[in-house]
């Protein structure tokens, strides 16, 4: 009976001694955690380190200029002297200018009314009597009625496109100038055809001929050709 309530307090004893323990160790583990916490978020005060600063050394001297070279010394500059001009005195009396004799004109000698320049000193108003000369003679008016000149060369007169289209045909007449080499020039029609002109004219002045001649000698002349156009078959 009496080990009964014995066993009994001592298991009493040893569950309360186990519940202090547990208390103190979990008492011990916060105020642990606390303290760390604490220290963590304590301000932090540094300590003020005291710093003293020397001032820095002076640079050493230059060091002497090497034995044998002087100083070299500023040459003083030049001083240039500037001169006025010299004033310029007018004379108070201004030469005259000197005139030079003109030179005397040669008389001209008189010439006659009616003369010519360049003629003969002591010449005859209208020539010299006696004197030779070409007369030019007035060209002669030629028709192929009656003077037949002979054609040497020279192209026939081409029908234009035109001419063609209107089936123009007849006789042109046109009067030329035949000089006294045979060549042809200054033509004027006196009877056209219509679209034909400039090709009769062309073919003429393009033509030579023997020229034709008075005694002997070729002379120019007014010729009047008579120019027939045919259409082409």
């Amino acid at each position: 009976m009496f080990d009964n309530i014995t066993a009994r307090k001592a298991k009493r004893r040893s569950g309360v001694s186990m519940a202090v323990s547990i208390i103190l160790h979990a008492g011990a583990v916060v105020a642990a955690v606390a303290v760390s916490y604490a220290r963590a978020h304590m301000p932090r005060h540094e300590e003020a380190v005291a710093v003293t600063f020397r001032p820095p050394s002076p640079p050493p001297p230059p060091p002497p200029p090497p034995a044998g070279h002087k100083p070299k010394t500023p040459r003083p500059k030049p001083v240039v002297k500037v001169t006025p001009p010299a004033a310029i005195i007018q004379p108070k009396e201004t030469p005259k200018e000197e005139k030079l004799p003109e030179p005397e004109e040669e008389e001209e000698e008189e010439g006659t009314e009616g003369g010519v320049e360049g003629g003969v000193v002591g010449g005859v108003v209208g020539g010299v009597p006696g004197g030779t000369g070409t007369v030019v003679a007035p060209r002669l008016e030629a028709d192929e009625s009656t003077v037949h000149l002979k054609k040497i060369s020279g192209p026939i007169p081409e029908y234009t496109e035109q001419a063609m289209e209107h089936e123009v045909q007849g006789v042109m007449i046109v009067k030329c100038v035949v000089t006294t080499d045979g060549t042809v020039y200054g033509c004027r029609v006196l009877k056209s055809l219509p679209f034909m002109d400039r090709q009769v004219i062309s073919a003429l002045e393009r033509s030579r001929y023997e020229p034709y001649l008075v005694n002997g000698r070729p002379v120019e002349i007014d010729m009047t050709f008579r120019i027939r156009l045919q259409l082409p078959q």
